[in-house]
């Protein structure tokens, strides 16, 4: 997504939702990791070149802000075919009433189906990208295409479900980005280990770039032998901790 043109993107609504009573936008409704992804760059990057619409098992296609209940209506293969026609002939407006240079769709095999067909009215002179596969890489391209990252300079980012216990190899920890940040400085002040070992990921922690698996061992008391990096960079990022590729 380029900051100097407008772009459309177009994602599938998420079963995971706020739970609030009255009607909410559908941005705000929705609440899955992709979601809450797109919500903080909105925060951190507000901005009238993206416009944003969400394919819904039961509304069809819909603008981020429109107003919608709580609900629950997954989508099924019959749904789909039978929203295909409305939907397709939607895009197709907006594609035609809007001149855009990027056109993004994040979503599941399912969702593809109600818009079989869009490619007959998407012109070559529209850069278009589809996010499709497991959560977790959807999350990563959906990141790396509003932020006009490759995806070895994004975050680490992994599909976290609200409520989740963080723990690993039974041991659970309850602590918030502000405490994490706490035991790696005073880790740090105190010459705990060999926090600077390290090789694809890293977490910033003021001016050092510290090893994910060595913030993890400080926080848990396990040794490093005991668990992965990947282990440690998911949970890390399941307690709001930012890792970074090299």
């Amino acid at each position: 997504m380029t900051s100097d043109s407008r772009s459309l993107l177009v994602m599938s609504c998420s079963q995971r939702k706020r739970e609030e009573s009255g009607l909410l936008p559908a941005i705000e409704r929705y609440d899955s990791p992709a979601f809450r992804v797109l919500r903080h760059f909105l925060r951190e990057r507000p901005s009238n070149t993206l416009d944003i619409f969400i394919v819904s098992a039961k509304f069809g296609l819909i603008s981020s802000n429109q107003l919608i209940p709580n609900y629950d209506q997954r989508m099924t293969v019959s749904r789909a075919q039978e929203l295909n026609l409305s939907i397709t002939a939607k895009l197709n407006h907006i594609l035609s009433s809007q001149r855009y240079e990027d056109f993004c769709l994040c979503m599941g095999k399912d969702y593809l189906r109600t818009i079989d067909g869009y490619s007959e009215f998407v012109t070559h002179e529209l850069t278009s990208k589809i996010i499709t596969g497991p959560p977790g890489k959807k999350i990563a391209e959906l990141y790396a295409w509003l932020y006009g990252q490759s995806l070895g300079q994004q975050l680490f980012l992994q599909a976290i479900t609200p409520g989740d216990k963080t723990k690993l190899r039974g041991i659970e920890i309850n602590a918030t980005p502000v405490q994490v940040l706490e035991v790696a400085r005073r880790a740090l002040a105190e010459g705990q280990g060999q926090p600077t070992n390290y090789f694809s990921w890293y977490v910033q922690i003021d001016e050092e770039q510290v090893a994910p698996k060595w913030l993890v061992s400080q926080l848990l008391g396990l040794p490093l032998n005991a668990f992965t990096t990947s282990e440690a960079c998911r949970l890390l990022a399941q307690l709001g901790i930012e890792v970074r590729h090299t």
